[in-house]
């Protein structure tokens, strides 16, 4: 093989060696553009959002009590449920999109389960296992505030 193959053969692995890791290292900004997580198009994995704050347990939405909203379809138990976050969102969506709160402290996306769960000054948390969760009780402000700087990297 002369200069000229060998020279253009290195570029070339250079730059599918560089995209490759970009694709590996750089998680967090290359799902920006998607902020809710979804399993079917579903936020929270079909559950109501509002039974956490309602009832203090999860339960599962309807197909008949749905409200699209941030390019997810959010499921309630009934049509009541479904009226209180159309009014207000914000409040009742959990933070991160519906991803492990845990995972995303450590830089990280997982989707939360939406099982495992809990509520912090009136905000609903997602964790994907257990174990997340146990961490989050232990010293759930530095984890807020460890995951809040890495969701804002999302951005």
């Amino acid at each position: 093989m002369d200069t000229k193959q060998s020279q253009s053969l290195n570029r070339r692995t250079m730059m599918h060696m560089t995209a490759f890791t970009a694709a590996i290292v750089l998680p967090l900004p290359a799902m920006a553009g998607d902020r809710i997580a979804k399993v079917n198009g579903n936020a929270i994995k079909g559950y109501d959002t509002t039974a956490y704050f309602r009832h203090g347990t999860p339960r599962k939405g309807t197909s008949s009590s749905v409200v699209k909203w941030k390019g997810a379809t959010w499921r309630f138990e009934t049509d009541e449920e479904a009226a209180l976050f159309r009014a207000d969102p914000e409040y009742y969506s959990p933070q991160f999109g519906g991803y492990c709160a845990r995972a995303m402290s450590l830089g990280r996306v997982f989707k939360g389960d939406p099982e495992v769960w809990r509520i912090r000054g009136d905000k609903l948390y997602l964790f994907a296992r257990p174990v997340g969760r146990d961490f989050f009780d232990k010293g759930p402000d530095e984890m807020i505030k460890k995951a809040e700087a890495n969701w804002e990297k999302l951005k």
